[in-house]
């Protein structure tokens, strides 16, 4: 599993060791714009720890996908645009409306994907991935000072540190064990049939 492969940091030596429960770690403040809209870009000048290194996961319990979403409602519809305007302002990253209760993140590889969601996973907020996209949720319910800020924050914390501090071996390392996977994975279905 490549979770454990991030940095150039003393904490990733303790990434293989078992952590008992931590506190999430707390909020930034959020920023706003002089139209009223979030600065997104603006609301971290720095980041804790990602949890697979031993800092605080993001959130203390998972943020899940709705198993039902409102799709057609203008509410979701909002909640999906603001997690795809600060994904992109946080990131760089290019993100679409997905199926129900997800939105849809372009990498710019399969490995960087992969790296990606499991890392939000750790910061408890659900994250699934499939060749060079990572999904998060989106719900109805979801606010902005809570669940939205959640989802952006991880995805802030995450991406800061693929290009910030995990070395060029490493995302090269992880694109060889992702292509490994996914070709086991497509022998296994194979077999099956």
């Amino acid at each position: 599993m490549t979770t454990n492969l991030i940095a150039q940091t003393p904490a990733a030596a303790l990434a293989n060791v078992h952590h008992p429960a931590r506190a999430p770690m707390a909020g930034a403040p959020i920023v706003y714009n002089d139209d009223g809209s979030v600065a997104w870009e603006r609301m971290w000048t720095t980041f804790c720890e990602l949890a697979s290194a031993g800092g605080p996961p993001h959130r203390g319990a998972l943020l899940q996908a709705p198993t039902c979403a409102e799709v057609d409602s203008a509410a979701y519809r909002q909640v999906v645009d603001e997690i795809i305007r600060g994904i992109h302002l946080v990131s760089g990253l290019h993100a679409t409306p997905a199926t129900p209760g997800w939105v849809a993140v372009e990498c710019t590889s399969t490995a960087q994907a992969r790296w990606l969601s499991e890392q939000i996973n750790q910061e408890n907020v659900e994250s699934r991935w499939r060749d060079n996209v990572f999904f998060v949720p989106a719900d109805v319910n979801f606010t902005l000072k809570g669940e939205i800020k959640n989802v952006i924050t991880a995805v802030a914390k995450t991406t800061h540190y693929w290009n910030a501090h995990v070395r060029k071996e490493v995302k090269q390392a992880l694109a060889v064990e992702t292509t490994l996977q996914m070709a086991a994975d497509w022998l296994r279905r194979c077999i099956r049939r």
